[in-house]
């Protein structure tokens, strides 16, 4: 078995890399990291070796890796022969990535580049060695039931907390403020919120839900309404149409807090959404004061149910059936388009969508659809670009730039 020949008393080129997941972190945590390599360096007698480069990311996941730009930066400049390191020093492993990416990317970097991952935790215990492996096998088990642990504690902590009227944490629905209160806890004096109606916001709910009740109009139209309305406050503007949606569906403004809704997940650096069965929520009546009446909640949903039932009844005609049981959670997208994501918009620099429009019947018989790329803007009032551009000419057009520009001499 081939094994790299690591030997801590020889001089060895290496670079530095820290992490810091969240934004409210103390931003000098990366440094604290390099000092805690120094450290460590100096007590194994390896403060000979020779430092390169440092690279950190400030503020993200370590689930996250394409929008890692320093980490990204790091494995560019060793694959292009930028910079050459022997090994990549970390404080802990866990700064680096997490457990399902590790081996893969710890693999890739000593086969193709000779580069190793150390980290200071094992005072820089090479992990191809029968002690390393232990290690790295024990560390990965404890990472992963640390992250299962600690996410059975916090939903578990909001669950009693929703389950006594409390808020549970983050920012509350739109429409409510925090109001923070006191309770006296075994002689201590502990602080809690609640939510309750932001007069401001407020009247922006009951004035959305007045009108989709009187028109019955889809989330775009209603999300326009908003934003050319003269009593909106221009500071909270604009409106989405998703965003829109979501206050539809949120029965919070009836007084009703049904958690959770959704789970979340990183997988293949996607953020992947699944919702939660109805028989594993929790519905907490009288949990906050309402600020719509249930009757007209619920003649609300009851359109917005209907339209839902038709559009996927449509969708079900054009999408292949199939009986498979288990479903990939991140099979990604099947562009129908060549350029959908990436015509911008002129005005707001919005990524323009295609639209397509009804079928028809040329005087040949032939049935034809009209495509056409328009900005998602201009449908709910934020955007005044309402042009409308062919999807085939533009990419015909396209297609022959590209001919052009890779064979000009044809």
């Amino acid at each position: 078995m081939i094994r790299p020949q690591y030997d801590l008393k020889k001089l060895i080129n290496y670079i530095r890399y820290g992490r810091m997941s969240d934004p409210n972190q103390n931003p000098s945590s990366p440094d604290q990291q390099y000092d805690t390599i120094d450290l460590v360096l100096r007590r194994c007698g390896s403060d000979h070796w020779k430092h390169l480069a440092d690279y950190r990311d400030d503020g993200i996941s370590g689930r996250l890796l394409r929008k890692r730009r320093g980490f990204q930066k790091m494995l560019f400049d060793i694959k292009s022969g930028v910079i050459s390191p022997d090994v990549i020093l970390v404080d802990d492993i866990d700064r680096f990535g997490r457990v399902d990416d590790l081996k893969e990317i710890r693999r890739d970097l000593y086969n193709k580049y000779g580069v190793l991952i150390l980290d200071a935790k094992s005072n820089f215990e090479d992990p191809h060695t029968p002690q390393g492996r232990i290690y790295n096998s024990i560390e990965e088990i404890r990472a992963v039931e640390e992250g299962k642990t600690k996410a059975h504690r916090v939903l578990r902590g909001k669950r009693d907390a929703i389950s006594r009227g409390r808020w549970s944490g983050g920012k509350p629905p739109f429409g409510y403020q925090l109001e923070t209160r006191q309770e006296d806890t075994n002689g201590r004096s502990r602080s809690y919120s609640i939510i309750v109606p932001d007069p401001e916001t407020a009247r922006i709910i009951v004035l959305l839900f007045r009108k989709a009740d009187e028109t019955g109009w889809g989330q775009d139209r209603l999300s326009k309404f908003l934003n050319n309305h003269e009593d909106v406050p221009e500071h909270q503007k604009p409106f989405h149409g998703s965003t829109v949606g979501s206050w539809l569906d949120n029965e919070i403004y009836t007084g009703k807090m049904v958690w959770p809704k959704v789970t979340t997940d990183i997988i293949s650096d996607c953020r992947v959404i699944e919702k939660i069965p109805a028989e594993e929520q929790m519905h907490v009546d009288d949990y906050c004061t309402p600020i719509v009446e249930y009757d007209v909640f619920d003649r609300v949903r009851r359109i917005r149910k209907a339209r839902g039932q038709l559009r996927k009844a449509a969708l079900a005609e054009t999408t292949p059936q199939s009986d498979k049981q288990i479903k990939a959670p991140a099979p990604g997208m099947t562009i129908r388009y060549l350029l959908t994501g990436l015509v911008r918009c002129g005005h707001c620099n919005r990524s323009m969508v295609p639209n397509r429009g009804g079928s028809y019947v040329t005087k040949n018989n032939e049935t034809r659809e009209y495509t056409a790329y328009t900005c998602p803007g201009h449908r709910t009032g934020i955007c005044s670009n309402n042009k409308t551009i062919p999807e085939k000419w533009l990419r015909q057009m396209v297609i022959d730039a590209i001919k052009i520009r890779l064979f000009p001499s044809s």
